[in-house]
């Protein structure tokens, strides 16, 4: 029988910004405005361990936490990625007074988790999982792999001090029962299948290009960490993304990574991030040339025409655009890929276009309004036209953009 007391968290200044640090030994402070994240920041203990996450709606204009119908108060799908957020803080800025939230995610990530390897979504107000939301069934998927790149997050955070010992022990089972899943397809290389597009890598976990390139993310970070070895899990499932690229000099799309089937979307196409990241590794110029056909050729492409939100390509290469919405989590992925490929190779133009993506934030997009307010430490849920804004701003949108502002380094 599960015993839940729930209880907010209580937000102090000090956790907005990183507190200046001797400049000695920290002359940085940190760029991002954490008050309106952690004000969706709650916890609730439950047999007696005080698990921490984030809620997922808070809607104009009060921005207080608004429940998800059908769904529940929080899910992996953001307390995933918050973690990576609260490890840039933490580890970079030396805000540790935000290491009690990270260690009380952490314990929300095993929670929600299974000995097997599989992970639910969303959980309820009571603390119950939520098992049968299509977007929370136990599975090896999306949020599974969120949850990965969480503990992940956690694994950095963590690896030093007696104290986390046990933790750490926790945080590693649970990564290699989702090996188990990872492998079970990696395994499958060099096979192919029958696709929309003709003959595909089948050694993507659920086949889905989108789902592999946010793996990557995790796997790279675990890999860097010394104690993991996915070398060959990373070389492969870098050869199956840029298969998944479209090559076609002539073509306005020359350049493009899949994300599903024949389709691409501007949520979820981290590609260039995570092959880059891949890249830091392996040292695979065929890598570092595929991102630059990706920067060259389709990032002109998006930028001319104002961001679409998705594109499907025919067997004829012809190929349909919706344009809105536009949200942050689009845009971050775009950034951070070109912004990281700037830094490895020095070139110019990768900054200036990574400046002319990040500038979406600023107030440079179709609806001429700035999408974070830097004294709120809110970013807005979207753009769906020319003269509409999503004035809401949930989670996803503010942890999106404050991944973005930390790689910028400043807003």
């Amino acid at each position: 029988m599960k015993s839940i007391v729930s209880f907010s968290i209580i937000i102090s200044l000090a956790w907005c910004t990183a507190p200046e640090k001797d400049i000695e030994n920290n002359p940085i402070t940190s760029p991002v405005n954490l008050l309106h994240a952690l004000s969706l920041v709650d916890s609730m203990k439950i047999d007696g361990e005080t698990l921490t996450f984030i809620r997922i709606y808070a809607d104009a204009p009060s921005y207080e936490p608004v429940p998800a119908v059908g769904e529940g108060i929080t899910c992996v799908d953001d307390v995933g990625r918050f973690m990576e957020v609260l490890e840039t803080e933490i580890l970079t800025y030396g805000n540790s007074d935000l290491t009690s939230i990270a260690r009380g995610m952490t314990h929300f990530l095993l929670y929600m988790s299974r000995e097997d390897g599989l992970w639910h979504n969303f959980m309820f107000a009571d603390g119950s999982i939520n098992t049968t939301h299509k977007n929370s069934i136990a599975e090896f998927g999306w949020w599974a792999i969120r949850g990965l790149r969480g503990l992940a997050a956690a694994y950095n955070i963590f690896s030093y001090g007696p104290e986390n010992v046990q933790l750490l022990e926790k945080v590693k089972e649970r990564i290699a029962a989702a090996d188990r899943h990872i492998q079970k397809a990696v395994r499958r290389y060099p096979s192919r299948e029958l696709t929309e597009l003709g003959m595909k890598p089948a050694w993507l976990v659920k086949n889905a290009p989108d789902i592999n390139s946010e793996l990557l993310i995790a796997l790279t970070k675990l890999h860097n960490t010394g104690d993991f070895d996915y070398l060959d899990t990373i070389e492969k499932i870098s050869v199956g993304l840029i298969e998944y690229q479209y090559q076609e000099p002539e073509h306005d799309l020359n350049g493009m990574y899949f994300c599903w089937k024949n389709i691409w979307h501007n949520w979820g196409n981290n590609h260039m991030y995570g092959l880059l990241e891949a890249y830091k590794i392996t040292g695979d110029s065929t890598v570092l040339s595929s991102t630059k056909i990706w920067a060259d050729s389709f990032v002109p492409f998006l930028i001319k025409n104002d961001y679409p939100r998705e594109i499907t390509v025919s067997y004829s290469q012809e190929y349909s655009v919706v344009d809105m919405p536009q949200i942050a989590y689009g845009f971050n992925s775009i950034y951070r890929g070109l912004r990281l490929l700037a830094e490895i190779t020095g070139e110019t133009i990768y900054f200036q276009r990574s400046e002319e993506v990040f500038l979406w934030f600023k107030g440079n997009n179709i609806a001429n309004t700035p999408m974070y307010i830097p004294d709120k430490g809110r970013c807005f849920d979207g753009i769906n036209g020319y003269s509409s804004i999503n004035t809401n701003s949930g989670a996803e949108s503010t942890i999106e953009c404050l991944l973005a502002i930390q790689e910028r380094g400043a807003f």
